[in-house]
Parts: structure tokens; sequence; C-alpha cells
């Protein structure tokens, strides 16, 4: 497959409809895991200081890890993809790193729901709820990837088709 040739594909309808897709699947995916894990766990408790389930350390610390670790890759990635000159691999390195920040928080919020499911704490999917509540903020859209890439799609889709044009 030639590499050059599949980047001129990428435009940026295309490219926010498979993000949005995306999101909307790993969306999905998320909430029927912890609803039918909710539906079949027998054991329902509520603990925040129960220092016999290791869980209760460590699903907080991979959930603010994620968080934390997906903002920062996505904030220096965003700064290196706003000096590209290239409109494709701006669009393409985007995608990249926005895909990658959405499986830094969803890691942990799956984590979270097989803690529920093996230990019946509540807390947990209240870990979840919160990751998912952040993952719908993180919805893609057309003004996000202005702001994050500090260009206007149709001038930067018109310099693209006048530069094709020229070659």
């Amino acid at each position: 497959m030639d590499y050059n040739r599949s980047l001129k594909s990428i435009t940026p309808d295309s490219m926010l409809k498979t993000l949005a897709f995306t999101h909307v699947a790993l969306l999905a995916f998320q909430m029927l895991f912890a609803i039918v894990a909710f539906a079949q766990t027998t054991r329902i408790y509520f603990g925040v200081m129960n220092m016999d389930d290791e869980f209760v350390f460590i699903v907080p610390v991979l959930a603010l890890g994620g968080f934390f670790g997906g903002y920062l890759i996505f904030k220096k990635q965003k700064y290196i993809l706003r000096e590209k000159e290239n409109f494709q691999e701006k669009l393409s390195g985007y995608q990249s790193v926005l895909i990658t920040r959405f499986a830094l928080i969803q890691g942990p919020s799956l984590f979270s729901i097989v803690a529920y499911i093996l230990s019946g704490n509540v807390f947990f999917l209240l870990i979840t709820a919160l990751m998912s509540a952040y993952f719908i903020f993180l919805r893609p859209s057309r003004e996000k990837v202005e702001n994050d890439l500090r260009f206007d799609f149709d001038n930067q889709m018109l310099q693209q088709l006048e530069h094709e044009d020229i070659n």
C-alpha cells in the first residue's frame, strides 16, 4: 500500500466521521460492558476504605494515570502537529494521537469494570462513570480539531487542492 496515496485520501470530513464512529463505538462498548457487569454481579457493596481490596489502590492510580497521561501526550503531540506543513500529515497525526488518548482513558475504565466484577465494589463503577463522562467530553468535533491544530478546514482544503493542481 502506498503511504502517500493513502494520506491523500484523508479529508477533514472523512477523518471526523472516522473519529466520531470510533468514539461512539468505544463509548458504547464501555457502557454495555458496565451494564452487563452490573446486571451479572450478585454481591454489591460500596467501600472506599476497604484495605483488603488491592483494587482500591490500583484502580484510582490507573485512572489518574490514564487521564493525565492522555492529556500530556495529546498536548505535546498537538504542538508538534501544529508545526507540520502538510495538511494530510496533520490530520493523520491528529487522528492517531486522539485515538491514543481514547485508549488511555478507556483502558483504566475497562480495568475498573473488571475490578468491579471481581470484587462487587460499586466504587469501581463510579470511577468508570467518571471516566466515561470525561470520555464523552472528548467527543471529536470540527471546532475542536480547528482549535487544536489552529487552522481552518475550508481554507486548508482550498490550499491543498490548489497545491495538488499545481503538481
